[in-house]
């Protein structure tokens, strides 16, 4: 029996449906990814209208992002946009190759760090980190000769504490979640699971006492979960006491979203840390 466990990662419907369609749309994935990196995307709503998403989740802890201190801020309007802000399909090729070509010119010339994009509202935010600045205007105006069509705006800024990658770009923990649990549904779909069946699905947390672990634990037994296992987990200095839940659930976006989302917030209550799920693929 083969099982699928998402690898450990420290540091609404209609969310679902706007990841969906715009996955179907193919601008949520950026033809950056073949540079080096850890690529995802995400959406979020503000105003009840989508935020597109696109990051390297690997720069933050790279060691470029500890001698890449400087950010290049490239801001275009789009010339094709939807009711809801985004680009339509028709204009996703030329954003492509607008895209590929500023990382290629940048990471040539100034040794910039492609780290992701932003999209609302019919602007679309391109950043990268770089040492070098000094010929990036000029860079940045030969790139734009071929896209002549476009208006853009450039943004240069000391960033020691790369703040614009922080906020503009990395998920919040909640997001982070929902990468993680879109990551477990494409690896089992890839092991041609339909992830339509219930099946038993093990949560892992952690917890900085005995106390607050019986107390969480007492919570979502309440919920339908089974103890698995409680134990000390070697090496875990401030949450050392780990526990293993299970649960009957399905295992779509949708349902792990709410499922692991309830149990992360509730291990926060009790000072406690949420590290994913398991479960077996069905065929």
């Amino acid at each position: 029996m083969l099982r699928i466990r998402f690898e450990r990662m420290e540091h609404m419907d209609i969310r679902n449906f706007f990841l969906q369609f715009f996955a179907t749309l193919g601008f949520l994935y950026t033809n950056a990814q073949h540079t080096t990196g850890n690529w995802d995307t995400y959406v979020f709503l503000t105003n009840q209208k989508p935020v597109s998403v696109v990051v390297d989740l690997d720069f933050g802890a790279s060691p470029a992002s500890k001698e890449k201190r400087n950010a290049i801020v490239i801001q275009l309007a789009l010339r094709q946009v939807l009711h809801d802000g985004m680009p339509s399909r028709s204009e996703i090729p030329i954003l492509d190759s607008i895209e590929n070509a500023l990382a290629d010119e940048l990471n040539n010339s100034l040794g910039a760090q492609y780290t992701g994009r932003y999209t609302q509202e019919g602007k679309r935010s391109f950043y990268f980190y770089s040492n070098d600045t000094s010929d990036c205007r000029q860079r940045i105006t030969i790139v734009f000769r071929r896209f002549s069509l476009y208006d853009w705006k450039l943004v240069i800024s000391a960033d020691n504490q790369l703040s614009y990658y922080k906020h503009m770009l990395y998920p919040t923990a909640k997001e982070m979640e929902r990468i993680k649990n879109r990551r477990m549904a494409d690896a089992l779909q890839a092991k041609g699971d339909k992830l339509t069946a219930p099946r038993k699905v093990v949560h892992y947390l952690f917890f900085n006492s005995e106390t607050n672990r019986k107390k969480f634990a007492r919570e979502v037994q309440d919920s339908g979960f089974v103890v698995e296992n409680a134990g000390t987990e070697m090496g875990l200095k401030d949450h050392p006491f780990s526990l293993h839940i299970s649960r009957t659930d399905k295992v779509d976006n949708e349902s792990m979203d709410k499922v692991s989302l309830f149990l992360w917030e509730r291990a926060l209550h009790y000072f406690g840390k949420y590290d994913g799920w398991e479960t077996f693929v069905v065929r």
